[in-house]
């Protein structure tokens, strides 16, 4: 998958449902980012994050957690080893690729410690 397949999937002022409260808005997209609203924060999902991910998760289970370890300075809130992500990037990405029709079943998990959230990619 490239960059013009995924942002023909998106569209300015889209609104996803976040898996336990709230929603997500997409504010802009560009050739790097998804811009997205959650709740009165602004945040970004580079897109060659989405990418990677899907990519190298291809077949396979993925985990919010998976996704912190993977790449914390974009899935990670609390990184402690430099720039700090977004953990909402886990879940936005998630509901991204359920739209697209790339994760089978849907979004599992409770969103908690020990069962978090996960997918398996196609």
């Amino acid at each position: 998958m490239d960059r013009e397949i995924l942002k023909s999937f998106l569209s300015v002022g889209e609104v996803f449902q976040n898996p336990q409260k709230g929603t997500s808005k997409i504010k802009s997209v560009n050739d790097n980012n998804i811009t997205y609203i959650r709740g009165s924060s602004q945040i970004q999902l580079p897109i060659y994050a989405f990418l990677s991910v899907i990519n190298d998760f291809a077949g396979k289970k993925c985990s919010s957690k998976d996704l912190r370890n993977y790449m914390p300075e974009v899935f990670d809130s609390q990184n402690p080893k430099g720039r700090k992500g977004h953990s909402c990037n886990c879940t936005f990405l998630f509901r991204v690729a359920e739209k697209m029709e790339i994760i089978e079943n849907g979004i599992q998990g409770k969103g908690v410690y020990g069962n978090p959230y996960y997918v398996v990619f196609k």
